[in-house]
């Protein structure tokens, strides 16, 4: 507990007005040095956690909970019978068959190579359907649906005609030729994440089996989608028993397996920043020690009056503890505010910044997504606000107990 007259100590040396009550500059320093610390901890943990939230939605969105494949590439009706046997329908929402390739989208001199998908219905039900932002589905099959970036890329929008060729070829007297498919353009789809975007078309299952050859009511993939994408190991056990028991060529895949190298290294980047990052506040700490140290030598004539009226050594060890601790509290609370804020309005300062310097901060190319995602934690932030405190408190000890250490007669004489 603190008397009155430590109370009004600690007051009139943080807040008087004149010259020899003021907190020295490398104070302030300290102050700001904290501010900056913890606010920079907050926005880099919130865009760690948006980005790895955002990202695992949209790839989660975009791609199936769990895949079915099949070792001879080919999935017969009777390979999807057997793989539904006694499956419990509570442990997926939706499943869709389709076919998938490889192939080479083409417009005048212009070509890329793009991931294709066909399914055999395009619902309202359908994943891509929300994504749509100009056209509409598929209605034929020689329609297709690309990705705004890819659009972009090859400079064409709805109704115009694009080429694909596939690695299947035809034997002619000329030799071996691709297969090319003259389609039109009846939609364009935002999935909000650039690899995507740039590198997927869909078309109607039809084609695909037609260029790939395949028979009728043959597929290559089977797409499970489950109300919990993060218990989607019960399905996987479920449908790895029926495909043991059925003797079937077939194996199952999850997200989980797909991303797993991504998921982790998110996990350890995210651990590793935050150490980095707490060593901003540990480098301000020491502002405080050097800071309350020359405040202490400014203070001795103060001190020295002190001792001689009374005041015991404890007394005086709490008024400079307490003013080191005012410090770092003012200064974690100030990079709070500011962490926060920021993080709030990390799309508002983002489109600022770029509309400012008229150039583009974060590409989608190399950062993988479309806008900076934020999502604060409030966990992480009450962590790193004990944590600078903490920090403070222990930087606050040492010039403290040196304040007690001075001698009253010597410091009285000085002056």
């Amino acid at each position: 507990m603190l008397s009155r007259s430590e109370r009004l100590l600690i007051f009139r040396f943080l807040f008087s007005k004149k010259s020899d009550g003021y907190i020295s500059i490398f104070s302030w320093f300290s102050i700001v040095g904290i501010s900056l610390g913890v606010a920079a901890i907050i926005i880099v943990m919130s865009v760690m956690n948006g980005f790895r939230i955002d990202l695992t939605n949209r790839i989660i969105g975009i791609n199936s909970h769990l895949n079915i494949f099949s070792i001879q590439n080919k999935i017969s009706n009777l390979d999807i019978n057997l793989l539904f046997n006694n499956l419990n329908k509570n442990n997926y929402l939706k499943y869709y068959k389709l076919l998938e390739t490889n192939g080479l989208v083409i417009k005048e001199s212009y070509s890329k190579g793009v991931l294709i998908k066909g399914y055999d219905k395009y619902n309202k039900n359908h994943y891509i359907k929300n994504s749509i932002i100009a056209g509409s589905s598929i209605k034929s099959s020689n329609q297709t649906i690309i990705g705004d970036s890819l659009a972009n890329k090859l400079n064409v929008t709805v109704g115009d005609k694009i080429k694909i060729a596939i690695p299947k070829t035809d034997k002619t007297i000329l030799g071996n030729i691709p297969r090319f498919k003259n389609l039109e353009i009846i939609g364009i789809f935002d999935f909000g994440l650039y690899e995507y975007d740039s590198n997927l078309i869909f078309l109607s299952s039809s084609l695909v089996r037609k260029l790939l050859l395949y028979d009728e009511n043959n597929y290559n993939k089977i797409e499970f989608f489950v109300k919990n994408p993060s218990e989607v190991e019960k399905l996987k056990e479920q449908l790895q028993l029926n495909i043991l028991q059925t003797n079937s060529n077939l194996y199952a895949v999850s997200w989980k397996d797909d991303n797993k190298t991504l998921i982790n290294a998110l996990k350890v980047e995210k651990n590793v920043m935050f150490i980095i990052l707490s060593l901003i506040i540990l480098v301000a700490s020491l502002n405080i020690i050097s800071g309350l140290i020359i405040f202490v030598k400014e203070k001795n004539k103060d001190i020295g009056i002190l001792k001689t009226i009374g005041m015991t050594n404890k007394s005086i060890v709490k008024v400079f503890f307490i003013i080191g601790i005012s410090i770092g509290l003012i200064g974690s609370l100030f990079g709070l505010i500011i962490g926060i804020l920021f993080s709030l309005n990390i799309s508002s300062i983002q489109y600022f910044l770029e509309s400012f310097l008229d150039t583009k901060l974060f590409s989608e190319e190399v950062y993988y997504l479309s806008s900076l995602p934020s999502k604060i934690s409030i966990n992480e932030v009450i962590a790193v606000l004990i944590t600078a405190i903490l920090i403070s408190i222990l930087s606050s000890i040492f010039p403290a107990l040196r304040s007690a250490k001075i001698d009253p007669i010597k410091s009285i004489r000085s002056e």
